[in-house]
């Protein structure tokens, strides 16, 4: 006769109800706690993530501008759209740069660089100045091409430590805008080639009051007449090898008017180069204004 092992069955029945209890347990403590968290992190998963708010992981760390006189630096920044912490993939070099030039006139060219230490460089270079010219009753500093770069207050008859484009013939008064016409343009731009190519140094006035009768100022210091303006190159230089002769015979610091204007002329066969200094222009102006009038008709008869 068999026997019967019933002991052994109930046990084993009750370690599997013990066991399907703690996982019940177990189970319902981890769907709490995946509760909790869904209710804490759900606010921050429906924000909508910012730069300041989620830096990248490849974000920038800096960012620094070279070449820059004219504007503030962070205006300039400010302007291209980069931020500290944008990731480096998401900058745009091109649109930056485009924005720096349509906002500031004294911006011509722009490199932006990103260094591996994620470090963001803006190099500027900025128009070159040519002169200034009274436009719109103030004075307009206006670029190699004859844009405006800004405008100053008249605080001399001169405008301060600029060349003087006097007489220069206008098309508007506006920054950024084109301001010197086509031919007082092409004037001035032979004559500061000239200049440099025959190393004068530096002009300090330009007038073109008279197209006829151009003049430039040599360093504050001899007025050279030129003529019109079909021969200027030519005419500068015969003055380079004229003004060494000049300050020879009259000083270092001699002044005064040196006429090379018949080289403007083909009709001359033979021009002459005649200078003038100063001390006799000041006798010749105060004859001029010593001599009378005579308005009587009857007198002229």
């Amino acid at each position: 006769m068999k026997k019967r092992r019933s002991q052994p069955k109930r046990q084993s029945s009750q370690k599997r109800k013990q066991n399907r209890f703690r996982l019940f347990v177990v189970l319902s403590v981890v769907n709490i706690l995946l509760l909790v968290l869904t209710i804490l992190l759900l606010p921050a998963a429906l924000q909508k993530p910012t730069t300041e708010d989620k830096p990248s992981a490849l974000g920038i760390r800096s960012i620094t501008v070279l070449g820059n006189t004219q504007y503030d630096n962070e205006a300039i920044i400010g302007v291209t759209g980069i931020k500290v912490g944008q990731s480096v993939f998401s900058v745009n070099k091109g649109q930056a740069a485009k924005r720096l030039k349509k906002e500031f006139v004294y911006v011509r060219d722009v490199d932006i660089d990103i260094s591996f230490k994620r470090e963001v460089t803006i190099r500027i270079t900025e128009a070159e100045e040519m002169g200034a010219v009274y436009a719109g009753g103030g004075w307009v500093v206006v670029d190699e091409n004859g844009v405006g770069l800004q405008k100053i207050p008249i605080e001399s008859e001169r405008p301060l430590r600029r060349m003087y484009l006097k007489g220069a013939g206008t098309l508007t008064d506006q920054v950024g805008k084109q301001v010197l016409n086509e031919r007082s343009l092409s004037i001035i731009g032979e004559i500061c080639t000239a200049f440099e190519l025959y190393e004068l140094g530096y002009v300090s006035e330009i007038d073109m009051t008279n197209l006829n009768d151009i003049r430039v100022n040599w360093k504050n210091q001899i007025d050279i007449a030129l003529g019109n303006d079909s021969n200027l190159t030519y005419e500068i230089a015969v003055a380079a090898t004229s003004i060494p002769k000049i300050l020879a015979r009259h000083g270092e610091t001699a002044t005064g008017l040196l006429n090379v204007s018949q080289y403007s002329d083909a009709t001359v066969e033979t021009p002459t180069i005649i200078f003038t200094p100063s001390s006799l222009l000041e006798q010749d102006a105060q004859k001029d204004a010593e001599e009378p009038v005579d308005d009587d008709p009857e007198t002229n008869n």
